[in-house]
């Protein structure tokens, strides 16, 4: 019942009478001072929304969705089977990314509903086309960006014998990640750090600086 409602709300032409419906029928705490744009469906059991922004064509299925204020998300992401996902003040999630883990109830070894949290901290970015297995939890600091596009991090894998590994993975203040990197589970990265495109990440970073996982060389 609570999908079609959110079906309906968002066909609605007018932004401060679907925040009403979204506040009387489906209990969310939106205030009147932000936007939530048409043609999003939300699958959301507790939503707080601060001062922040939403686009359009946005899938949120989202246990607990907390926008702080200045916070944003673009359009066309894919939010799905988390259960905990938090933007901090002015951080933004633009357009056409997913966020997203195993569906509630799968019981795999290592796995719990419960760990599957994105929480992003104060002004940090995560721009364009990125993919988030989040397994476990993902935690982002403040003045992060994922520039460019089509970076992801995972937060499971497996052994030689077909094992789920799972861990979750940590970045701290201040880190700026090039396009098409890839994190893998159970690692952190300290603060101040930058790290090159098309970079590998599969231990974690402990020192400030500057990183690559290729070398520049003449070939020829």
């Amino acid at each position: 019942m609570k999908l079609l409602i959110s079906v309906i709300i968002a066909f609605i032409p007018f932004n401060k009478v679907r925040i009403f419906l979204y506040r009387g029928l489906l209990g969310f705490e939106v205030d009147y001072n932000s936007h939530i744009g048409m043609l999003n469906i939300f699958r959301c059991s507790q939503v707080k929304i601060s001062n922040a922004r939403i686009g359009y064509l946005n899938y949120i299925n989202v246990e607990e969705l907390i926008l702080s204020n200045g916070s944003s998300i673009f359009k066309l992401n894919r939010l799905k089977s988390l259960n905990r996902v938090v933007l901090g003040v002015n951080s933004v999630i633009t357009s056409k990314n997913f966020l997203g883990g195993p569906k509630k109830g799968l019981a795999f070894a290592g796995m719990s509903f419960k760990d599957q949290n994105v929480i992003i901290g104060e002004g940090s970015s995560i721009l364009r086309s990125n993919y988030f297995d989040v397994v476990r939890k993902i935690k982002i600091g403040n003045n992060v960006v994922f520039g460019g596009n089509g970076s992801e991090i995972w937060t499971h894998g497996f052994d030689t014998k077909r094992n789920m590994l799972v861990g979750t993975v940590e970045f701290g203040n201040n880190i700026f990640i090039g396009s098409n990197c890839v994190f893998t589970k159970s690692i952190v990265v300290c603060d101040e750090v930058s790290i090159g495109p098309l970079s590998t990440v599969y231990k974690s970073i402990s020192v400030a600086g500057v990183y690559s996982t290729h070398k520049l060389e003449k070939v020829k």
